[in-house]
């Protein structure tokens, strides 16, 4: 038996998933999305991040490739740029990763094609 369905002001959605959502989503958590899109806008935007993975890639393309050294060499290690990077990407990849989820929590108010109205 096909589930409920109810008109909403925003289309049809899933009786049973709107009420699970009422009872643990926060709608604040939408807005903290749109700051994780700001943040990754910034990061890939911003020269710093494009020039600090260029300048892994030197170093990753002398000590890997033999290649001659296109910059003076720095203070800072290989592994410390590459962690550096990463460790920004990481937190990245986590606020993607939460807004996902929460997107998908959102989709699943989607009622099936043979469901009925109410």
């Amino acid at each position: 038996m096909p589930g409920k369905v109810k008109r909403t002001p925003n289309g049809k959605v899933r009786t049973d998933a709107l009420e699970q959502l009422e009872g643990s989503f926060d709608t604040q958590q939408l807005l903290n999305a749109v700051d994780h899109l700001d943040r990754l806008r910034e990061l890939v935007t911003t020269p710093g991040f494009r020039d600090d993975l260029l300048r892994l890639h030197g170093m990753a393309h002398t000590i890997i490739n033999g290649a001659a050294m296109r910059a003076p060499a720095g203070g800072e290690a290989i592994w410390e740029l590459a962690g550096s990077l990463s460790m920004e990407l990481e937190e990245i990849v986590e606020d993607l990763t939460e807004t996902v989820d929460l997107l998908n929590r959102l989709a699943e108010l989607a009622p099936d094609a043979e469901e009925g109205s109410i």
